[in-house]
């Protein structure tokens, strides 16, 4: 059995709590706002710097919203870990709990339905502390879970290699 092919269950590592998430979303947003600079710096400096900001919405922000999503794809699919998630030992793994990473259709609802959770003045969020299970509105729609990590488990983790 190769190292990739390894799984394990993650049954009883406990939900990440609300504070802890928030903290780790700070932390992704760093990334997230230099990423968007460097987008919207290539963008400008392909297209030039006269837009309307009807042609702004039509062409940097899918844009944007892109390369976000392509930010959370690769760490949650790679590891389950974003920089923040690292840094709070949170990992989102598949929902049956057994190891194997997150696939693009469960990133891609994941990534929407956090979206909608923040846009409902973050409810989506809060619906954890309801929650029997302790998870939002994107983890229960995606079947992932947002777990936190033991220390040494968490010092473990490396990006899995994807086939």
């Amino acid at each position: 059995m190769t190292d990739s092919s390894k799984t394990f269950s993650y049954v009883d590592y406990p939900s990440a709590g609300l504070l802890r998430r928030f903290a780790s979303m700070v932390y992704d947003a760093l990334i997230v706002f230099a990423l968007w600079f460097l987008i919207a710096l290539v963008f400008l400096g392909i297209t030039g710097a006269e837009h309307s900001s009807k042609d702004l919405q039509r062409t940097l922000f899918p844009l944007l919203l892109t390369g976000t999503f392509l930010f959370y794809y690769w760490f949650w699919s790679h590891g389950g870990q974003t920089l923040g998630m690292r840094a709070w030992r949170l990992q989102v793994v598949d929902g049956n709990l057994d190891g194997r990473p997150v696939n693009l259709a469960q990133s891609l609802s994941r990534f929407l339905m956090a979206i909608l959770s923040l846009g409902c003045f973050g409810l989506g969020y809060f619906w954890l502390l309801i929650s029997s299970s302790g998870d939002t509105w994107h983890d229960s729609l995606s079947n992932t879970r947002t777990l936190v990590l033991p220390k040494e488990i968490n010092k473990k983790v490396v990006p899995a290699k994807r086939h």
